[in-house]
C-alpha cells in the first residue's frame, strides 16, 4: 500500500540535497536538476519546469497547470508530489539553498586553511572570493534574483518568511571567511556578509534589468574596495 506524501507548508527538508545534486557533475543546481531529470527523476523534471516559469513570470504569474504541462504530467501528479504551488516553490527554494550553501562552503574552505596577513593579501583574497561568489550567482541569475527577493523582501502575506534563516545559514561560511581574514567577531562578520552579498546582488539585479549589461573587473574591484573600506575604516 503506497503512502501519500506529507505536504506541510512548513516542511524544511529539500527533496534533493547537495549529495544528490553533486552526483550529477556540472555547475549550477539548474544543471544538476536537468541531469536528474534526464535520468528519469520526475520530481527533478517538475522542479526544472517550475524554475523556468517562476523565474520568467514571478510567483503570482505562474499557474500550476502550465508547469505540469511543461513537465509532461497532469496537475494531480504535480499536486501528489508537491501539494500546491507554494509547496512546489518552497521546494525549489530549499533545493537551491541547499546547493548554494554547500558550494559556498566549498568555495570558502581553501581560504580558511591559510593565514591571510596584511592589507594587500586581504584585498587579493576578497577579490578572489568575490569573483567566485559572483560567478555562482550568475549561473542562474534570473532565479537567484527572484528567490532572494521572494524570501528576503516578501509581501506581507508571503508564506516564505521562514526561509530567511536558511539564507543566512547558507551564507554563514562567508562570515567565517571575514572572521578569518579580519579577526572580527562572528556577529559583526554576519553584518559584513549582508553588505557584501547586497553589493554583488545589486550587480545581478542590474543584469536582470538590462541583459546586455556586462559586469566588468573594474566594477568588481570597486565593490570589494568599497566593502573593505567599511571594514578597515
Amino acid at each position: 500500500m503506497s503512502s501519500i506524501p506529507d505536504h506541510g507548508l512548513k516542511e524544511m527538508t529539500p527533496v534533493f540535497g547537495p549529495e544528490s545534486l553533486g552526483a550529477c557533475k556540472g555547475g549550477s543546481f539548474q544543471q544538476a536538476l536537468a541531469c536528474l531529470s534526464e535520468g528519469g527523476d520526475l520530481k527533478a523534471r517538475l522542479l526544472l519546469a517550475a524554475l523556468s516559469h517562476f523565474a520568467a513570470k514571478g510567483y503570482d504569474g505562474v499557474q500550476v497547470k502550465e508547469v505540469a504541462e511543461d513537465a509532461g504530467v497532469s496537475k494531480p501528479t504535480l499536486y501528489y508530489h508537491f501539494g500546491s504551488k507554494e509547496g512546489l516553490f518552497r521546494q525549489l527554494c530549499l533545493v537551491s539553498l541547499a546547493s548554494t550553501s554547500a558550494r559556498i562552503e566549498a568555495m570558502v574552505q581553501p581560504f580558511l586553511g591559510t593565514p591571510i596577513k596584511g592589507v594587500e593579501a586581504a584585498e587579493k583574497a576578497c577579490l578572489d572570493l568575490a569573483r567566485r561568489y559572483l560567478d555562482l550567482l550568475l549561473e542562474s541569475q534570473e532565479f537567484t534574483g527572484f528567490i532572494l527577493r521572494s524570501i528576503a523582501v516578501p509581501s506581507p502575506d508571503s508564506g516564505f518568511r521562514d526561509l530567511m534563516p536558511l539564507v543566512e545559514k547558507g551564507l554563514s561560511p562567508l562570515g567565517l571567511f571575514v572572521n578569518h581574514v579580519f579577526g572580527i567577531g562572528l556577529e559583526q562578520a554576519r553584518k559584513e556578509v549582508l553588505i557584501f552579498t547586497a553589493l554583488f546582488g545589486a550587480m545581478v539585479e542590474e543584469k536582470l534589468r538590462f541583459p546586455e549589461y556586462q559586469i566588468t573587473e573594474d566594477e568588481i574591484q570597486w565593490a570589494v574596495r568599497r566593502w573593505l573600506h567599511g571594514i578597515q575604516g
